[in-house]
């Protein structure tokens, strides 16, 4: 059983002291302790709650240990002394990952995810029997797996766990990582586009996105008071991303700020995605990649790269997408720069690649 999220601006109605919050929602998804008004707290009696909290709190001492310092750390030291805050993120091809592009880039205005999963359903806890709980939590741990272990989300295996298998879509993945990321959700709602691009709030049976309104608890003097973030399911490809599609003047009612580009499938390598490629190009004043991205080659024609860590080609999956481009650059010694972390398909420090464009 799910709650209706129909509500005016997708806030829960504040005089309703048994309905949870969405940012008391957020932490229960996160194993993060509850408010003490929350009525989540009745819930972190039952086993299968504490083993929960239990492990994902040592899930994101990992997450901040072993990934997101560093890149925490890089991004502060390589990339923010070059850029303005950047008002708009774009994160294309993203799934929900919104984990990282928020430790890459805090503080931005609008984050705007894209992919082709499902946008699922928000769970009204409270309604939940202990087992029925401890197997939705189970679940989404399981639809969690391949981002904390490798750093992406796999497309066959979100179709698994977004299925009958799983959770049902991206909506409880895009809280969990709002909180493990210190962020306090203060609303959230379904949404559509019309035909101007604009954003309509919209039933579940109708959305094409969700809208989380988010803070972060750690904002510096610059940051916004709130941050939007959106994800969209949405066609990338030639047939789906047009000049007057509603998606892409959505993006061009928000010119300029930073594109980001991981495990993109290498899709923009072929010849279905040259309308994003073109747009991502054109569009954005700043772009990090790693090589699965925009073609290398094609990537440095429109923006001056700084180029870091080791390329070591492709893995065998996608070993028809190998870049000369690439391989004459990171053998050129000195001009590639360290990269202490791993990243897209390369999980390892020692063959992971990012480039860093600042358009020309």
């Amino acid at each position: 059983m799910f709650l209706a999220l129909v509500l005016l601006a997708g806030f829960f109605p504040r005089d309703a002291a048994a309905q949870a919050s969405f940012d008391d929602i957020a932490r229960f998804l996160a194993g993060q302790p509850q408010r003490p008004e929350s009525p989540l707290r009745q819930l972190e009696g039952y086993p299968a709650v504490r083993a929960h909290y239990a492990s994902s709190q040592e899930l994101a001492k990992t997450w901040n240990e072993r990934r997101l310092n560093a890149i925490s750390d890089w991004a502060k030291r390589e990339i923010h002394p070059r850029i303005s805050r950047p008002h708009v993120v774009k994160y294309p091809f993203s799934g929900p990952d919104f984990v990282h592009v928020v430790t890459l880039f805090p503080g931005a205005d609008d984050y705007v995810l894209a992919g082709m999963e499902p946008l699922g359903s928000l769970p009204d806890f409270l309604t939940f029997g202990e087992a029925q709980l401890g197997a939705y939590l189970s679940r989404l741990n399981h639809s969690l797996r391949s981002i904390s272990q490798r750093n992406f989300f796999i497309t066959t295996e979100m179709r698994e766990d977004f299925g009958q298998q799983g959770t049902d879509g991206v909506y409880s993945v895009l809280l969990y990582f709002a909180a493990l990321t210190k962020h306090e959700v203060l609303g959230g709602r379904f949404i559509r586009l019309d035909a101007a691009g604009n954003v309509v709030e919209a039933n579940a049976a109708d959305a094409v996105g969700i809208h989380l309104q988010i803070r972060a608890l750690d904002r510096l003097p610059d940051f916004p008071a709130q941050s939007n973030l959106y994800y969209f399911k949405t066609d990338l490809s030639d047939s789906g991303f047009k000049a007057h599609s509603p998606f892409k003047l959505f993006l061009d009612a928000r010119p300029g700020g930073m594109g980001y580009l991981k495990a993109a499938s290498y899709l923009m390598h072929q010849n279905g995605f040259t309308n994003i490629r073109n747009f991502l190009v054109g569009n954005c004043q700043y772009l990090l990649q790693d090589e699965s991205g925009i073609p290398a080659e094609f990537f440095a024609t429109y923006f001056n790269v700084t180029y870091y860590g080791q390329y070591a080609g492709p893995i065998d999956m996608f070993k028809e997408f190998d870049q000369p481009f690439l391989h004459q650059v990171y053998s050129t010694p000195g001009l590639a720069k360290p990269l202490p972390f791993g990243t897209g398909y390369r999980m390892r420090d020692q063959d992971s690649i990012q480039m860093f464009g600042i358009h020309k």
